[in-house]
């Protein structure tokens, strides 16, 4: 692996070549990318330029990462975001590489975090990353929810960023909530995104039926058994005591 190159430039900075190679790597492990949900999430961030990269092996692209620009609290922040390897490449400490490659180029002072599966999460706690949450879900009353997650979700961040048709709102005692509902759930529990105030809640349908609600709660609490891995709180260089979970990348659609 002595022939591996790193390419890591700020999303103002690439070219067509590049964004190529980057697409490459992501829809050879993932199949998810759309020039849209590339352009929507990168370049029309409502926050400003994102820090993306692309590892080459013997002059192929084998590796991608993004630290996708995700501010958190008024802070500059950056979510380390869609991070791969092709599989003929891993093992040899490309995700390593490209990590440092982008916490090089980060700006000083900036709080910069991650989401990652069950995959990626032990590599970045190996790179010295501190484990700030594990979330489970817990049913949901409006009280308990308010005391963890204070900040409510903004009419601006769920125009551009939370969207999809499985993404619906309720009123629970005079408050806006975005729920969103996947075919995978039973079809008794709903998962609850973020508070939110009534214009952004006309954002989107209002659910109907019944259903039981559930959120993401990091504190000591009875589990229900629904939503019991994940996702992990990962951070660098901060441990935020308040982490707003309608940040996470998933939610886009």
């Amino acid at each position: 692996m002595n022939n591996v190159i790193y390419d890591c430039r700020w999303t103002t900075e690439i070219d067509e070549k590049f964004l190529n190679d980057w697409k490459f790597v992501e829809n050879s492990v993932f199949e998810i990318f759309t020039d849209e949900m590339i352009k929507r999430k990168y370049f029309d961030n409502i926050y400003g330029p994102s820090i993306m990269a692309v590892a080459y092996l013997d002059g192929k692209p084998v590796g991608a990462d993004a630290l996708w620009r995700n501010d958190v609290n008024g802070k500059m922040a950056f979510q380390s975001s869609d991070t791969c390897v092709l599989k003929e490449a891993r093992g040899h400490g490309i995700m390593t590489g490209i990590t440092k490659q982008e916490l090089a180029k980060a700006p000083e002072g900036c709080y910069i975090y991650g989401c990652p599966n069950g995959q990626s999460h032990h590599g970045y706690k190996k790179m010295g990353w501190n484990e700030v949450q594990m979330c489970k879900g817990i049913l949901f009353s409006p009280k308990k929810y308010a005391r963890e997650y204070p900040e409510k979700m903004s009419y601006e961040y769920a125009k551009w960023w939370i969207r999809g048709s499985n993404k619906y709102h309720i009123k629970k005692r005079g408050h806006y909530y975005v729920v969103v509902k996947y075919d995978s759930y039973p079809f008794w529990h709903a998962h609850l995104i973020a508070e939110v105030d009534k214009r952004t809640a006309e954002l989107y349908p209002r659910y109907k039926g019944f259903s039981l609600f559930f959120y993401r709660s990091s504190k000591p609490t009875i589990n229900l058994g629904a939503f019991k891995r994940g996702p992990y709180h990962i951070a660098w260089k901060a441990n935020p005591k308040e982490f707003p979970y309608w940040k996470i990348d998933g939610f886009c659609e």
